[in-house]
């Protein structure tokens, strides 16, 4: 078997798919929440979304790797109730990352846990339709 084929080019693909998928819906959920009512200037914006791309680099490969090994492992009666495990450990580490920032004079992250919250909420659900 030459390497990239058979089930590592399906590994690859996977970790590859979900960062990307999870990377533009929560952007797009921190960029709403965070904008709302509040004008940003570029450098601070652009540290934000550094920090919410930071974030899920740390927190998406061991997700989709848990949830990857709990699939092959448990009956798939328990796909979802282990993925909304990890999605809650996952919301926590989060939120902690965005507090640690939050009252820093240059970051103004105003809701770290709702952003957490909703950003993995709605990249959870979107990995779940699609």
């Amino acid at each position: 078997m030459e390497k990239g084929d058979g089930v590592e080019s399906g590994l690859i693909e996977m970790f590859t798919v979900s960062l990307t998928l999870t990377l533009a819906v929560e952007l797009a959920v921190a960029f709403m929440l965070e904008r709302a009512g509040k004008p940003r200037r570029g450098k601070r914006w652009g540290r934000e979304m550094l920090l919410v791309v930071l974030a899920n680099v740390l927190t998406n490969p061991p997700a989709v790797l848990l949830c990857w090994i709990g699939g092959l492992y448990l009956p798939r009666l328990w796909e979802i109730p282990v993925q909304l495990m990890v999605e809650a450990g996952v919301m926590v580490v989060e939120a902690c990352i965005y507090q640690s920032f939050a009252h820093l004079p240059r970051w103004e992250i105003r809701r770290p846990v709702l952003l957490a919250v909703a950003a993995n909420l709605c990249s959870w659900l979107t990995g779940v339709i699609v």
